[in-house]
């Protein structure tokens, strides 16, 4: 005598998927926490202040945001200009042939020590990986 129903078993079985695979997810997590972001060769370092955007203050000086500019957090997430309003950051930033900021990266600590480029600022560069292959 068959005691589960058919859709009872049909349930379990996909709960248990669902729950591997968010279980595989959460393992992948802080491995990609660790890697760090690529900024283009170009990127520029620079302080900005969020003031009425598109208006901002860069280094010092009065800038303008370009119309659809991307400006992500720490965690590479796209952060909404408004919601930074009075904030001053750290930032990689990259200009269009306007001249208008067009992408923003806000640094975290880490990022703040790395030259633009992706080297270390003040220190020796780190030493490249071994080749496994060998």
């Amino acid at each position: 005598m068959n005691r589960c129903s058919k859709p009872a078993m049909a349930w379990r079985a996909l709960m248990l998927g669902a729950a591997l695979a968010g279980a595989g997810l959460l393992a992948a997590a802080p491995a990609q926490a660790q890697m760090p972001r690529p900024f283009p060769a170009k990127a520029e370092r620079g302080a900005i202040s969020f003031d009425a955007p598109p208006l901002v203050t860069l280094n010092g000086k009065s800038e303008r945001l370009a119309p659809g500019v991307r400006v992500r957090d720490v965690h590479n997430r796209v952060a909404l200009t408004g919601a930074l309003r009075g904030q001053t950051f750290t930032v990689n930033y990259l200009r269009d042939p306007a001249g208008v900021i067009r992408e923003v990266w806000i640094l975290s600590p880490t990022e703040i020590e790395r030259d633009p480029r992706g080297g270390f600022s003040g220190q020796a560069r780190p030493a490249p990986a071994s080749n496994y292959l060998n």
